[in-house]
């Protein structure tokens, strides 16, 4: 199980997207603020995601592996690629 405060995750999603250059970087900020609001909206529901934990001062994001990072950036690109970023937030989990 990996660890990361939410800034850190952002950054390596980020930073994997980068290595895609199908994405372009307007799509990539595009994710971050859709995934921000994503995250907004698990702290308001009363039954919270077990792999996200909002602390006092920080929100932490728990993974299996580090593998759980390549495979959100590879379905993102997917949804790039097929004109698909909508359908890619329908229900999205982590």
């Amino acid at each position: 199980m990996i660890k990361l405060e939410m800034e850190e995750f952002i950054e390596e999603i980020k930073a994997e997207m980068y290595g895609y250059e199908e994405i372009e970087e307007s799509q990539i900020n595009e994710w971050e603020s859709k995934f921000r609001a994503f995250i907004m909206q698990e702290n308001k529901k009363k039954t919270k995601n077990n792999r996200i934990k909002f602390g006092p001062n920080s929100i932490i994001i728990e993974l299996k592996d580090e593998t759980d990072i390549f495979k959100i950036a590879d379905k993102y690109l997917v949804a790039v690629v097929n004109n698909e970023v909508d359908k890619y937030w329908v229900d999205w989990q982590l």
